[in-house]
């Protein structure tokens, strides 16, 4: 069976957060982009993107640095955890047909898929990926042969000199971040 068949849609994400681990920090904000076969390729298409309101105190400086949003900007500008939830799994169902199947994907999966599931747990939301994530980086480890230390965004590339990662500002913000996610996931997928 192909990766690139119909009814497999795939959905690139990307979170930011407010430390390590859900339940002790938050997720602080949602980056997707749906990325679908098109003509014997898969390809990008809609996107989806949301900030959320913090639902527990804890607030990792370091975490803090790298994406640069402030608690009081997710006061102000943040929606409610529980509609943001529902919202991106109201987005993600109208991407699909009957008969699809959505896969989440991510770099380094396992940390995002971890929130993610704790979201839609804690607001008592059917997950729409089922319990399965895809991750790009040990995809790329296997296909390429190269080292899981080796399989990073800078490395990936050099493998793949097409790929435009996002301006340097827009590095960590989640929605920048998916759609370079659907990029290496193109690359490392399509023929």
């Amino acid at each position: 069976m192909s990766a690139i068949e119909d009814g497999t849609i795939y959905f690139s994400i990307d979170i930011e957060t407010s430390g390590s681990v859900p339940h002790f920090f938050n997720m602080i904000s949602l980056g997707a982009f749906v990325v679908r076969p098109q003509n014997g390729k898969l390809e990008p298409g809609a996107s989806f993107y949301v900030e959320i309101k913090p639902d527990f105190d804890g607030f990792d400086p370091e975490a803090q640095e790298i994406h640069k949003i402030t608690v009081e900007h997710l006061q102000e500008h943040g929606e409610e955890s529980g509609e943001a939830m529902r919202r991106f799994d109201r987005w993600v169902r109208q991407q699909l047909e009957p008969g699809d199947r959505a896969v989440f994907v991510g770099h380094n999966a396992p940390f995002d898929w971890a929130f993610v599931l704790y979201y839609f747990e804690m607001h008592k939301i059917e997950n729409p990926f089922g319990y399965k994530a895809l991750d790009t980086k040990a995809l790329a480890m296997g296909k390429l042969g190269i080292s899981w230390w080796d399989a990073n965004k800078g490395i990936l590339q050099y493998h793949y000199p097409n790929l435009e990662p996002p301006p340097p500002e827009l590095v960590h913000r989640a929605d920048h971040d998916a759609r370079y996610q659907a990029d290496i996931l193109c690359a490392l997928l399509n023929p």
